[in-house]
């Protein structure tokens, strides 16, 4: 058994406060650039008005929570000869594997980094957040309202508006994340867009994150790996099952090759190796008493803690 991610109060109040003024900062900064760019929203549409709230905001807040954050260091992996979005006139998907809460602040400094911006997608109880809430709507994010089918179908519309318009879109495809460190099973919703539009598929693979921010409200010390890979041509896919098969080769691919590299500073115990869950992990009482083989099994379906409506 191993040890269990360290995590304390003092760090997460200076992350806390990291993270406030971020929010705080980049919200008046996005209100200010609204107003100055309010010509834009009428002569070009809403999907560029976003475009630059999300810039705003993202560059700012990653800034502030990764960039000068004295507990977590993140550096960019580039995997393969092209990584990274291609250039043209579709948006390219961002696919993100999620093992913690931290997961949207690492990727979309990532994502920055790579001189982009993306729309993501969250669950809409995040626009009650003060400043929190705000700073998405403003920034174009796609809220996902469970068990309302009419939004649903509605926010993908709006996804695939975005993507045939050539902005990038970032999904978390397991729905949820995963308290093992094991790859779940994605959900196909975004996989179906990829498919129909023919747009680029990036992988992103986080590594390190989970004791950035382990499960529950305290935060540790943590070196991240934000892994970038070459972008799949869903054009050139059979369909949305195809995709997803394709996605998950390239998820455990990327992430072999980093944690293998001697140089990456990652432990060799990670799921994506062992195909395992993390040494520390314990599982729930509900299926403690199961063969490993059906444990791993249950944690891949994502059947063993609060998953959400399967919408996607």
């Amino acid at each position: 058994m191993g040890k269990h991610p360290p995590a304390n109060y003092g760090i997460t109040a200076v992350i806390a406060l990291l993270l406030s003024v971020g929010l705080i900062l980049a919200g008046v900064i996005q209100i200010i650039t609204a107003l100055l760019t309010l010509p834009v929203l009428a002569c070009k549409g809403r999907n560029a008005f976003h475009s630059i709230q999300s810039a705003v905001w993202r560059s700012i807040v990653t800034f502030l929570s990764v960039g000068l954050n004295p507990f977590w260091c993140a550096r960019m992996v580039w995997v393969g000869d092209n990584p990274g979005p291609p250039k043209g006139k579709m948006g390219s998907v961002f696919f993100i594997n999620h093992r913690s809460n931290a997961d949207a602040w690492f990727s979309a400094w990532g994502i920055t980094r790579m001189c982009h911006e993306a729309r993501y997608v969250y669950k809409s109880s995040l626009k009650k957040i003060p400043f929190f809430g705000w700073n998405l709507q403003l920034a174009g994010d796609l809220a996902v309202e469970f068990g309302d089918k009419s939004k649903i179908v509605a926010m993908m519309e709006n996804a695939k508006e975005a993507l045939r318009q050539g902005y990038n879109v970032a999904v978390f495809p397991e729905g949820t994340r995963s308290p093992s460190g094991m790859l779940q099973e994605f959900k196909p919703g975004f996989f179906k867009i990829c498919a129909e539009l023919g747009c680029p598929a990036v992988p992103i693979v986080m590594l390190g994150t989970e004791k950035a921010w382990p499960l529950g409200f305290k935060m540790g010390c943590a070196s991240v790996q934000v892994c970038v890979g070459e972008p799949l041509d869903c054009s050139e896919i059979e369909g949305p099952e195809q995709i997803m098969e394709a996605m998950e080769q390239a998820m455990t691919t990327i992430a072999t090759q980093v944690l293998e590299d001697g140089d990456s500073g990652a432990p060799l115990t990670d799921p994506f190796l062992t195909k395992e869950p993390y040494p520390w992990w314990t599982p729930p009482d509900s299926i403690k008493d199961l063969p490993k083989e059906e444990q791993v099994k249950l944690l891949r379906a994502g059947k063993t803690h609060e998953r959400g409506k399967k919408i996607f």
